[in-house]
């Protein structure tokens, strides 16, 4: 079917996405229309309007769920509304992007996806990374016989407290919207890719700390994660004061022949690849980690394929809303799924499990 969108939560993401999916529209990627936008704000609510042209904008999302103009929702609200926005959406049977993270814990995320399930609609989580040429290039490096088994990984990510800057969104400071902090509301992401590089851990033991007073929300946290296949890895995510250093990641594996690293640039890098057949610390440039990515991948239209470029996660959005818009367009499933989120947030709630009696804790 031909997507009609109606975006819910015309903030940061919902601005995100709304200017994803203008340029896809715009330069003929696809076939699609926003045609609603839902937002508390009247201000913003009437800028979004403007600048989207959507015919509908009420600051009832409700509303903009039963119109019977719209048939492809994007939720981009703060997370303690994403469960019954989600039952509101699968019952009408449209179908459905949501932000991650879906939920404040994974029991909420795994009934979201099995609303979505039951309902048989398509529906995509915003886990953004999966998109990314680095974090793509990365676990095919990792995954190539020539490496060996994975032993081990350091990954960090931080980001100035998200209340302030260009966010100016101050649920994030408020537990009753946004039910934690960085682990759930930022390094979920991170969880993610760990998991789909080395699998579901069998083991967690982290700590979290709160430098910044805000109660139930940590502003740091560190976690050992265990695999089945042996691998350890060391995860931190910290929100700081550094608003100058925006959002950045750096991640280092060492595997049995070989270890590859890249910092501060989630999107294309670069990363540096040391080998017993490289012989010293080779780089593999953004441009080249970029052409990898595209190489690997269905992206049929070549003025999407040439309009992906080597620096600015924005891309990474690109690519996520143009992956959603085709399976809605061709009425198939789409991923990441609910499912693929769910699976991150029982390790994130092993996490906040383990740091609250300060010992290990086993998944099943």
């Amino acid at each position: 079917m031909r997507p009609r969108i109606g975006v819910i939560g015309g903030g940061v993401m919902g601005t995100t996405h709304g200017k994803a999916i203008h340029y896809l529209i715009k330069n003929g990627i696809v076939d699609a229309e926003i045609v609603a936008v839902a937002d508390e704000d009247g201000e913003r609510l009437d800028r979004y309007q403007r600048v989207s042209g959507a015919k509908l904008a009420t600051r009832d999302a409700r509303e903009l769920i039963a119109s019977s103009g719209v048939n492809t929702v994007y939720v981009c609200t703060p997370t303690f509304s994403h469960l019954e926005l989600v039952r509101e959406v699968a019952g009408r049977g449209k179908a459905l992007f949501c932000e991650k993270p879906l939920a404040f814990n994974a029991q909420d995320a795994a009934t979201m996806a099995d609303v979505a399930a039951r309902a048989g609609i398509t529906h995509q989580v915003g886990l953004v990374l999966r998109f990314s040429p680095v974090i793509n290039v990365m676990r095919q490096l990792i995954a190539s016989p020539e490496s060996g088994r994975a032993m081990t990984c350091v990954m960090v990510d931080d980001q100035f407290f998200p209340i302030t800057g260009h966010y100016g969104s101050t649920w994030r400071g408020d537990v009753r919207y946004v039910g934690a902090g960085t682990l759930l509301e930022h390094a979920i992401h991170d969880i993610d890719v760990l998991q789909w590089y080395f699998g579901a851990p069998h083991r967690v033991f982290g700590v979290t700390r709160a430098f910044f007073g805000k109660p139930g929300i940590e502003d740091t946290t560190s976690t050992v994660l265990e695999f089945p296949s042996g691998a350890v890895v060391s995860h931190t995510s910290v929100w700081h004061n550094l608003l100058h250093r925006g959002s950045t990641r750096r991640m280092h594996v060492i595997c049995e022949n070989a270890q590859y690293w890249w910092q501060d640039d989630d999107y294309s890098g670069p990363i540096v690849a040391d080998s017993n057949e490289t012989g010293a610390p080779a780089e593999i440039p953004r441009a080249g980690v970029v052409r990898r990515f595209l190489d690997a991948h269905d992206i049929p239209h070549d003025r999407l394929r040439d309009a992906i470029g080597e620096t600015d996660l924005g891309w990474a959005y690109l690519l996520e809303d143009y992956a959603f818009l085709r399976a809605v367009a061709g009425d198939r499933p789409a991923a990441p799924s609910f499912d693929v989120a769910v699976a991150a947030h029982r390790t994130v709630d092993a996490i906040y499990e383990s740091a609250r009696i300060s010992a290990p804790v086993e998944l099943k």
